[in-house]
């Protein structure tokens, strides 16, 4: 390869659409990317994805590899024709370890089928913090060694069926409270501190050879001697990450266009700058003439700076060494899923629910026409089996069920009076209005259940009858069905502290 087509081995980019036009074909071509992530607005069916896999195999080469955020829960890109499954603090509402691995065994398997072998999963973050905007059921619980343990079964299950996993988002940001999508969040701790807690479940992967590792747009001042991102400082990815902790993985960079990057530099310096860091991967997943400015920008610096050579050696020895493990050689011709992967998704569900308390005797549930079902309009879409967009598929169920009142919660609404109210919510405890609205529910109504669609820590706003199911995928979604009709009873547990 000369010198562009080396340089085009670090990036990590993002596509448009779900099938090669000619503006991504001309991205492709310049940029000569060794990785390609794929997103929602890639994704239509399994036969469709595969089919756009082969087409950019035919432009870059059979050893491009590509990767997906197929975490599980509400950051799942997978979703039409494949098995959705809980994410990951549902997974450790289960109490077993091993349904991390039967989880991640589900998706790496559909994964391969279809062309993709780099699952950017698990996250590793401890969500200590309530408050987190960012992080939340994506994390597997509170403790570091909860995490620790459910993560790296996880790992050994996309092992197992050959797809690379990666521990994000190093050095940790479950603390935070701020979104690194949005600004550059401040962790404030030292390096004992990151020691004895952040870096537990990297450390532990680290040692069972984790295939990748993803530094994210974190700053800390108490270690970081200039104030900038994680992802650009050598500090933290080659002086912790590779000396401290002696990880000779992939590192791969969170998107450089987040906002946690771009607010305080551009695009093109900071795939320089995190190159420069240590990076062996860097990412950027949006838009075209950034992708080809920022390859554009890190050519010419190699080409002038003897370190930046070397540092390409180093990386491209890395990449070269995950590219043998796990770049798929034949892609298959046709699309042929386990029907057990289905059952297995909605087992775990269903032994997620979780019933915080029912101090109000809400379940099962018993509700008359003049009750109420009052519910927000979720932030993600789930699938198709939606009616409304938005409108939770099993609050609408409810409803229809009991023929009792329906309606949906929005900032300002006048909470009516009655003696029975079933409500869903999704992260009121970081939403004030949610929260006012809530306080007015348990005024109103004489019993009141509370439905966590998301993050649990909803169930501490309000005295009540509180359930939670962790995300609102549709298999979670039908479980909680058959709880709230008293079909199923509710076995999860709590893997965070809500009352504080």
């Amino acid at each position: 390869m000369d010198l562009d087509s080396l340089v085009g081995q670090l990036f990590l980019i993002g596509i448009k659409g779900k099938e090669v036009d000619e503006e991504t074909l001309r991205v492709l071509r310049f940029v000569k990317p060794g990785f390609v992530i794929l997103f929602a607005r890639n994704v239509e069916t399994p036969r469709q994805v595969l089919s756009l896999v082969r087409q950019v195999r035919s432009i870059v080469g059979e050893d491009v590899i590509f990767a997906v955020d197929q975490e599980g829960g509400i950051v799942t890109r997978f979703r039409e024709g494949f098995a959705v499954s809980p994410g990951a603090m549902a997974i450790a509402a289960t109490g077993d370890v091993e349904n991390a691995y039967r989880v991640a065994k589900v998706l790496a398997q559909q994964m391969r089928t279809v062309g993709v072998s780099w699952n950017l999963a698990p996250v590793v973050d401890i969500n200590d913090n309530p408050n987190n905007p960012g992080i939340g059921v994506r994390s597997f619980s509170d403790k570091a060694e909860v995490v620790a343990r459910f993560a790296t079964r996880f790992y050994e299950g996309l092992k197992e069926e050959n797809v690379a996993a990666c521990a994000k988002h190093f050095p940790g940001k479950g603390s935070v409270s701020l979104d690194a999508h949005l600004e550059m969040p401040t962790l404030e701790k030292d390096i004992e501190e990151l020691e004895s807690w952040e870096f537990v479940p990297f450390k532990t992967l680290i040692e069972k050879g984790i295939d990748s590792i993803m530094p994210s747009h974190v700053y800390l001042p108490k270690v970081q001697s200039t104030k900038e991102p994680a992802s650009v400082s050598h500090e933290i990815v080659t002086k912790i990450l590779r000396e401290r902790l002696k990880y000779d993985g992939v590192a791969v960079a969170d998107d450089l266009l987040m906002g946690g990057i771009v607010k305080n530099m551009t695009v093109e310096e900071a795939v320089v700058k995190s190159f420069a860091a240590g990076m062996d991967v860097v990412t950027v997943c949006h838009e075209p003439e950034a992708q080809m400015s920022a390859k554009r920008s890190l050519l010419k610096r190699i080409e002038q700076d003897p370190f930046l050579q070397k540092r390409l050696d180093e990386s491209l020895r890395r990449i070269q060494r995950f590219k043998q493990n796990f770049a798929i050689k034949n892609l298959p011709d046709e699309i042929r899923f386990d029907p057990e992967h289905q059952r297995i998704v909605q087992e775990v569900a269903e032994r997620s629910i979780t019933l915080v308390n029912d101090r109000d005797g809400m379940l099962p549930l018993r509700l008359n026409k003049n009750d109420f079902v009052l519910t927000v309009k979720l932030s993600r879409l789930v699938q198709v089996q939606e009616s409304d967009v938005g409108v939770p598929w099993v609050a609408k169920q409810i409803a229809t069920k009991f023929d009792c009142k329906f309606s949906i919660l929005e900032e300002g609404l006048e909470i009516p009076k009655a003696h029975r109210c079933v409500v869903f919510t999704e992260n009121a405890h970081l939403s004030n209005w949610q929260k006012q609205l809530l306080l007015q529910v348990r005024k109103n109504f004489n019993k009141v259940l509370l439905v966590a669609l998301r993050n649990p820590y909803d169930c501490n706003l309000i005295e009540s009858s509180s359930i939670c199911t962790y995300g609102y995928e549709m298999v979670s979604q039908r479980a909680l069905l058959k709880v709230l009709l008293g079909e199923l009873k509710p076995v999860g547990k709590l893997p965070v502290e809500v009352f504080r």
